[in-house]
């Protein structure tokens, strides 16, 4: 019998095996449901499922309701469209939703852990067939809707480079819920601040050195959060050599999801368009992390966002720091952010490694 996921009930039992969008197995055939089941089915965006009976008052009966045959083919069709839905297409559905539960937020309303898991998991899952399009996410964030962008996208590059450095799958869905949550404290800030185009002040600066705080507080008194997603929330601003805020933790005494978050949001950060300046190509931003910024992040996750760079650069086409146009040809591992390239206008083939005056400013 099938039935709508609002009407399952605790002591349900499943008469079919349930599956995600991504063909995992979420829940066994013959299982009871508890409230913990319930709530996973519902994070994966499960919206109806098969059940023999329900347990009520220790006795067996059959439920009464049905699925309305025009809902139930309204709803095969809604799963239908989302399943052809392209990969831009659902991100930016992610990332409205996540601005309505931002929008929340400032108003006051508590962060609803459920509702944050539905709103990113499903995507999340969706990352195995999608790998190049994360390190180009950059590409649709908006200037005037920044925070929601950064936050979805820091929470999907966390999770690609936590797959990378061969994280359990449970894993890597709390690091994803680290990424999309180490903002949510910017909801305490004033917003003139957060679209400011010119030098913040001194104090204006402070204040928003304290959204890792403002974050923490907000998820600290939810007990079905895990502790290292609260954590890594905490100090995702800070570095390995103690140079970070707002605590000055180093080393060994950060959470390794914030070793993985911290260089999710600050290479997403660079890359993307803000409201003082345009956005950086990846090249350029690995440069800088990995010469200015060198020790400050952790080197495991650093040499993974270089793999994936290196992986999915032949071919692409490129503006340099010039104005001229050309085509990556190789990228050597020994230098990731220069690579061999041609030139449009030209054909002339170049070795960034030999030009240091030149850099590749924009993916075309």
């Amino acid at each position: 019998m099938k039935i709508y996921i609002d009407q399952l009930k605790e002591g349900c039992i499943l008469s079919k095996n349930i599956v995600s969008a991504s063909n995992k197995l979420l829940a066994c055939k013959n299982t009871v449901v508890s409230k913990h089941i319930k709530e996973a089915l519902q994070a994966f965006l499960i919206n109806e499922v098969e059940v023999e009976s329900i347990l009520e008052d220790g006795k067996v009966f059959q439920p009464s309701y049905m699925l309305d045959e025009k809902q139930k083919v309204k709803e095969e069709e809604k799963v239908e469209i989302e399943h052809n839905k392209s990969f831009y297409q659902l991100y930016n559905d992610t990332v409205l939703s996540y601005k309505q539960l931002y929008i929340g937020w400032q108003s006051g309303a508590l962060i609803d852990i459920t509702k944050v898991r539905q709103v990113i998991l499903p995507l999340v899952s969706k990352l195995g067939d999608h790998e190049e399009e994360i390190l180009k996410l950059y590409l649709y964030s908006k200037q005037e809707e920044y925070i929601y962008h950064h936050s979805v996208s820091v929470a999907l590059l966390s999770a690609f480079l936590a797959k990378k450095l061969e994280y359990k799958q449970g894993d890597i869905n709390q690091i994803a819920l680290t990424g999309l949550l180490c903002d949510c404290g910017m909801a305490k800030i004033s917003p003139n601040i957060m679209t400011k185009k010119v030098t913040l002040t001194e104090r204006e600066y402070k204040d928003i050195k304290q959204h890792p705080i403002h974050s923490y507080n907000l998820l600290k008194n939810i007990t079905s959060i895990k502790e290292g997603v609260k954590m890594g929330v905490l100090q995702h601003h800070e570095r390995i050599d103690s140079s970070g805020y707002p605590l000055g933790v180093k080393g060994e005494q950060l959470h390794p999801y914030s070793n993985i978050v911290a260089l999710a949001d600050t290479y997403q950060a660079m890359v993307s368009v803000r409201p003082y300046r345009s956005k950086q190509s990846p090249f350029k931003v690995l440069e800088q992390i990995i010469q200015d910024d060198f020790g400050k992040f952790d080197l495991k996750v650093v040499n993974e966002l270089k793999k994936a760079l290196i992986k999915f650069s032949a071919g692409t086409k490129v503006k340099l720091s010039n104005g001229l146009e050309a085509e990556i040809v190789f990228v050597d591992e020994q230098y990731p952010t220069r690579p061999i390239i041609r030139s449009a206008q030209t054909g002339e083939i170049i070795a960034l490694k030999n030009k240091s005056e030149l850099f590749i400013e924009e993916l075309l």
